[in-house]
């Protein structure tokens, strides 16, 4: 390939020895930059190497003709050696050598091309004379010859009078001087005669408004039924608006007014089957509409056929009783005419290229003949309305059984532009159309069933399972079609009822077939049996031992303010291997989701089951499970578990610490705080186990069995009702077990009572209640393992600041001897007690009692089947707390 620079200078001498010497020197470099420009921008179109070569091959093959084997061989030899080199250009330049080139047979030798004119000389036009003298004609051939006609010839049998021998030439001096051209043409002897002006006036009585042109009854018979065969005549003028009748035209034996009158109702019955042929001649595109449009069409041509018939009876002058009559015919063109006079009253209504529009009014219109017991109406609608009903059904159809969705126009069910996520299938991909207008009024109460039944046949489909047999004719739409067709003909029962009754079986029976295999499919590929036992395990406390070794775990790393309790790895390792002997929990599903929502310090923190919140457990779905359980779902099962773990946390603090407490180490100097403490001990230990078992066992355990079974009964009859099912499971489960958020302040009320049971066991257990006895040494092991924090600081900054105090020192490890890493946070004030701050519990603790007892009573009211489940609460609490007496007396 050439350089660039080699490029421009070739391009510059070219345009140089193109551009004209007498140009000027701004106009020979404007010229020169033009040029290279569109030589440069210019998009050529690439040459056709093969044609190039084809083109080569057959030049040597014409020099081996001719006998110059020197110049073919020369040419071969070239060829080989060009094809040796991969320049691009060489196809081009090749190219245009082969335009270049003429006759080089001929012209071999640039000396040849002296006397070779570039343009040969152009033929001259071509003369008959030239054609005759290359094929001489035959002018005695019989093609040559004119034949004559006789008058008495037919127009299918052509007879020739003269003789072959007539040529253009005899039959031109024959007719010679017979007509004067100059004169034919000439109109003054014409307009001379009067006479024949006035005659040629009084035949073209149609030009004069005001004469009345009288006709025979026969005649206007004709007239009638070419004019009902939609032909244009002389009386009838037909026009957009109808058919208007021509006021000049009588009837002769008849008075004008009644000539008139016979006349328009005849216009009128003409102008409905003119309105009919009009509807019939407007483009439809719709196959629905194009269906009815044949099958009107097919009773208009009876309708012509029948008029045909008419009309061939009065040719031959036949009739019943020997009589042509006008009102006779006209009374049997309004029998005939009455099948078209029921599609007439359907097509006004219809919209322009509208299936639905043209089968609502169908349907109306078979209603009000079957209430006015007009049987030809119903005869002739019935099975126009069938079949475009069942053409109209094909998509819909072909929804129901493989779950696709054609883009016909109009379907009422489209495709969303949301996101394709299989988990979503069944709530996000499809939808029904806002607009009513897309679908007929007798199937709108169909609507939620087929949509149903299409979205099971798309789940199905997306499952790779086999879908229902779409070639039946039975199913769907088209075979509910069919045997409604077949029940009109041996009931009387309306179409509107048998329509509704036909449906309503076939489209229940799919729907209850389709789910039928969906829940197989969930049940035995998808597991959903067995994912809802392993949310009793994880969500619901279904196996307590195995809450308690998670449970001992994690509380036991809060009490010792260990920031990485709630560590995601760790808890999830965890909880894996206390379910790893649990069939129905999968250990892989299992994932943990930590967060830190508080800036206070671990030792603030463990005082509230609030801590609890920062660990959400989660487990993995299938996505066809996913779609029956959806997320908010989910987080409903972990609101669940979240209140149930800290009802768990109260009740183990109570059990774990503050029993040993309250029963064994001295609390205070007064003899009566022990069993002061054993008392509100035993109310908030009363209390935690009250709510704990009637959440288990009054709410989580018959709610749970009660979804199940309907969730696997042969009743549920589409996904739909499964997810509905348990939709309202969880709603009424959030709700008896106080974890909804519309019992917000009662939940509040519950998470304050069990951090009081928190501050109970710390009051108890803290150093300072023993210290006040005055009875160090008879303190348990269990007990000193509680130690302040304020020792804690004290040692802390001690080591801080350096100081090195040998008695202190001892002093400190002596008072320290003995516990390990402390639990306990909580400091006494100075001007404060154990019995004060008991006290103290003991009256957050009643009134957030009373307050829950009056609000689980009130929401009792209008919380449904569930609120019998929390009278059942308040009822239980009140037995242990009862409110009409002095609590701990």
């Amino acid at each position: 390939m050439a350089s660039t620079t080699s490029m421009n200078n070739w391009i510059e001498q070219l345009a140089a020895s193109l551009v004209p010497l007498s140009a000027s020197p701004a106009a020979h470099r404007k010229y020169k930059e033009s040029f290279a420009r569109k030589i440069k921008y210019h998009v050529h179109a690439r040459t056709n190497q093969f044609a190039v070569a084809e083109k080569l091959t057959g030049l040597e093959e014409k020099f081996q003709v001719l006998n110059l084997d020197d110049l073919a061989q020369a040419l071969y030899t070239r060829r080989r050696k060009l094809e040796q080199y991969e320049y691009r250009w060489i196809p081009d330049a090749l190219d245009l050598l082969l335009h270049l080139s003429d006759n080089p047979a001929r012209y071999n030798r640039v000396e040849d091309l002296a006397g070779f004119r570039s343009q040969p000389d152009s033929p001259g036009p071509l003369r008959w004379a030239d054609v005759e003298a290359d094929d001489p004609i035959d002018r005695q051939d019989d093609i040559w010859m004119v034949p004559e006609y006789s008058d008495f010839s037919s127009d299918d049998d052509e007879i020739a009078i003269s003789s072959n021998s007539t040529s253009p030439a005899t039959v031109r001096e024959r007719h010679k001087g017979k007509y004067d051209l100059g004169n034919i043409f000439d109109q003054s002897d014409i307009a001379d005669d009067d006479f024949v002006r006035s005659e040629l006036e009084t035949a073209q009585f149609w030009r004069h408004g005001t004469q009345v042109v009288a006709i025979t009854e026969k005649q206007v018979i004709r007239e009638v039924l070419f004019m009902m065969n939609g032909l244009q005549t002389s009386i009838f003028r037909l026009s957009d608006r109808g058919i208007r009748l021509d006021q000049n035209y009588q009837i002769a034996h008849l008075r004008a007014q009644t000539s008139r009158t016979i006349l328009s109702n005849a216009a009128l019955l003409g102008s409905e089957v003119a309105w009919i042929r009009r509807w019939l001649s407007l483009r439809q595109d719709s196959s629905v509409m194009q269906l009815l449009q044949s099958r009107i069409r097919g009773i208009l041509e009876l309708f012509d056929r029948s008029i045909c018939q008419m009309q061939n009876d009065i040719l031959h002058e036949r009739s019943s009783n020997g009589v042509i009559s006008l009102l006779q015919t006209l009374e049997a063109l309004k029998k005939k005419i009455a099948p078209l006079q029921a599609v007439l009253e359907v097509l006004p209504r219809i919209a322009p290229d509208d299936p639905v529009s043209a089968l609502n009014a169908l349907h109306r219109q078979i209603e009000l003949a079957g209430a006015c017991g007009a049987a030809l109406a119903l005869k002739t609608l019935t099975p126009i309305f069938l079949s475009a009903l069942k053409l109209y059904s094909a998509p819909i159809d072909t929804w129901l059984l493989t779950g696709a969705v054609e883009n016909t126009r109009p379907f009422f069910i489209k495709r969303t532009n949301k996101p394709r996520n299989a988990t979503t299938l069944w709530h996000d991909w499809f939808a029904i159309s806002d607009d009513d207008k897309h679908v007929p009024v007798f199937l709108r109460a169909f609507v939620p069933h087929v949509f149903a039944t299409g979205k099971t046949a798309a789940f199905l489909q997306h499952l790779q399972q086999k879908p229902l047999d779409s070639g039946s004719d039975c199913l769907g739409l088209c075979g509910a079609v069919t045997e409604t067709a077949h029940l009109l003909e041996h009931s009387a029962v309306p179409l509107s009822a048998t329509l509704e009754a036909v449906f309503n079986k076939h489209l229940t029976g799919l729907l209850t077939t389709s789910t039928a295999a969906l829940k197989d499919v969930l049940e035995s590929a998808c597991g959903l049996n067995k994912l809802l036992d392993a949310f009793d395990y994880l969500y619901l406390g279904k196996d307590g031992v195995i809450l308690d070794k998670i449970d001992f775990r994690l509380f036991d790393q809060i009490d010792r303010c260990v920031e990485m309790w709630n560590d995601r790895f760790l808890v999830a390792d965890l909880v894996a291997e206390a379910y790893h002997a649990t069939p129905c929990v999968d250990a892989d599903n299992i994932s943990v989701t930590s967060s830190y929502t508080s800036s206070r310090s671990m030792e603030s923190r463990r005082r509230s089951v609030k801590i609890l919140t920062s660990l959400t457990l989660s487990y993995h779905l299938p996505w066809p499970v996913a779609n029956v359980i959806s997320p908010a779902s989910i987080t409903v099962y972990q609101r669940i578990a979240l209140t149930l773990c800290q009802i768990r946390r109260a009740r183990c603090i109570l059990e774990r610490r503050a029993f040993f407490h309250v029963q064994n180490a001295p609390l205070g100097t007064d003899p009566g705080d022990q069993p002061f403490a054993r008392a509100v001990y035993m109310g908030l230990a009363h209390f935690v186990n009250v709510l704990y078992a009637h959440l288990t066992t009054c709410a989580i355990g018959p709610m749970t069995r009660d979804m199940r079974g309907r969730l696997t009964a042969p009743s549920t009859g589409s996904v739909d009702d499964m997810i509905a099912i348990h939709a309202v499971y969880v709603r009424d489960l959030e709700l008896a077990c106080l974890s909804s958020a519309r019992v917000k302040p009662l939940r509040d009320a519950v998470v304050a009572v069990l951090d009081l049971c928190i501050r109970f066991a710390d009051v108890v257990s803290a150093p300072t209640s023993a210290s006040t006895s005055g009875r160090r040494g008879s303190v348990d092991f269990e007990a000193s393992s509680f130690i302040s924090a304020r020792s804690q600081r004290r040692r802390r900054r001690t080591r801080q600041e350096g100081e090195s105090d040998d008695d202190d020192d001892d002093d400190e490890e002596e008072d320290d001897g003995g516990m390990g890493e402390g639990y306990s946070t909580f400091i006494l004030d100075e001007d404060s007690s154990v019995r004060k701050e008991i006290q103290r519990v003991k009256d957050v603790f009643q009134r957030h009692v009373t307050f829950l007892l009056a609000g689980l009573r009130g929401v009792s009211r209008t919380a449904g089947g569930v609120g019998d489940g929390l009278e059942l609460l308040a009822d239980s609490l009140e037995s242990v707390f009862p409110t009409k007496r002095t609590l701990y007396s």
